[in-house]
């Protein structure tokens, strides 16, 4: 048994390694965060609409500042947990870190719209009653040539 596996394997393996990056595939130059999180079930409905105030919000904001192509927000079909699924799409890698003048032109933003800052720190503190962040990662889409 143990010698068809070797076998096996020895046959698959150049295949497998003849695969290059750049020449094969690439890696898409827009960059995707996924936000995973798990809400309590009896403030799942306050937390979809605390976000689309504010997280929602600024992310409708930074896409018109033109470095969030796309975001969403994603629930589970089942009361299992995780159950959100928070997205942002940047442009690139350097729209994803952003700058000192972006962060101050969205602030700006966001006061300009009525979002004071004691309101918003209120806000996301009570995100901590609400749910707790599960899983985070970022994300690059491969495109085959």
């Amino acid at each position: 048994m143990k010698k068809l596996l070797f076998a096996l394997l020895a046959i698959a393996a150049p295949g497998l390694s003849q695969a290059e990056p750049w020449k094969d595939y690439s890696l898409s130059e827009e960059v995707t965060e996924l936000v995973v999180v798990s809400v309590k079930s009896n403030y799942f409905d306050d937390y979809l609409v605390q976000i689309e105030d504010t997280w929602a919000r600024a992310m409708a904001l930074q896409q018109e500042m033109g470095d969030v192509v796309d975001y969403g927000i994603w629930v589970a079909n089942n009361a299992d947990s995780p159950n959100v699924f928070l997205t942002i799409t940047y442009k690139d890698m350097a729209a994803m870190a952003g700058s000192e003048a972006k962060y101050d032109e969205l602030m700006a933003k966001l006061r300009a719209g009525g979002m004071d800052e004691k309101a918003q720190d209120k806000t996301a503190k009570g995100y901590e009653d609400m749910r707790e962040m599960v899983d985070y990662k970022i994300l690059r889409q491969v495109q085959y040539k």
